[in-house]
């Protein structure tokens, strides 16, 4: 049995575990070893950063196609998570006015995003952390492209949702009237 969460099982080649079948008597390969893919990078190019080559849990063992490359999504997994709960946490701030209209004046939302943001880079970049929680060193790029952009996504349309929330605003007797499609008949 393949321990998935496990470390022991790190130097094990997971697609030549996978690619027996047993016949009766004989255990027969699926594939044969040169019929599978190659790495996408080379575990000897020294060129190559050793973060995107070899494991510090492993000590040095490749990633690819190991119990290990699992650790390193779960990793940037988590770090899109974090990235999401930043766009949620200023989406939250108002609901209709900008972010740039309300500002970053909430000491302890500022609190938030750093704290969070240390505690996911702690998480991830202390080693023994790696060993104790199944964490994962990932890149510095990999926190911008995949999970960035979810956050600019989010926050992007909810910048829209507010626009067109303001321009169906009025103000009748004092009172600040969202009229349209938007919203009706409610006054705030």
């Amino acid at each position: 049995m393949l321990a998935w969460d496990k470390v022991k099982n790190g130097k094990i080649d997971i697609r030549l575990f996978y690619s027996y079948k047993d016949e009766g008597e004989t255990t027969k390969p699926i594939r044969e070893p040169d019929a599978w893919t190659i790495c996408r990078w080379d575990p000897a190019d020294k060129s190559i950063g050793r973060i995107y080559r070899e494991s510090i849990v492993t000590d040095g063992w490749p990633i690819c196609y190991s119990t290990e490359a699992l650790k390193f999504a779960q990793a940037g997994y988590l770090v899109s998570i974090v990235c999401v709960q930043w766009a949620d946490l200023l989406i939250c701030k108002t609901r209709n006015l900008s972010l740039s209209q309300q500002g970053m004046t909430n000491t302890m939302g500022n609190f938030g995003l750093v704290f969070e943001t240390v505690l996911v880079a702690i998480l991830l970049y202390v080693p023994f952390l790696n060993f104790a929680l199944g964490t994962r060193q990932i890149p510095f790029h990999h926190f911008l492209i995949p999970s960035f952009s979810f956050f600019c996504a989010i926050t992007f349309y909810d910048e829209l949702r507010k626009l067109w929330l303001r321009q169906g605003m009025v103000r009748e007797d004092g009172k600040l009237k969202l009229k349209g499609w938007v919203v009706q008949n409610t006054y705030y």
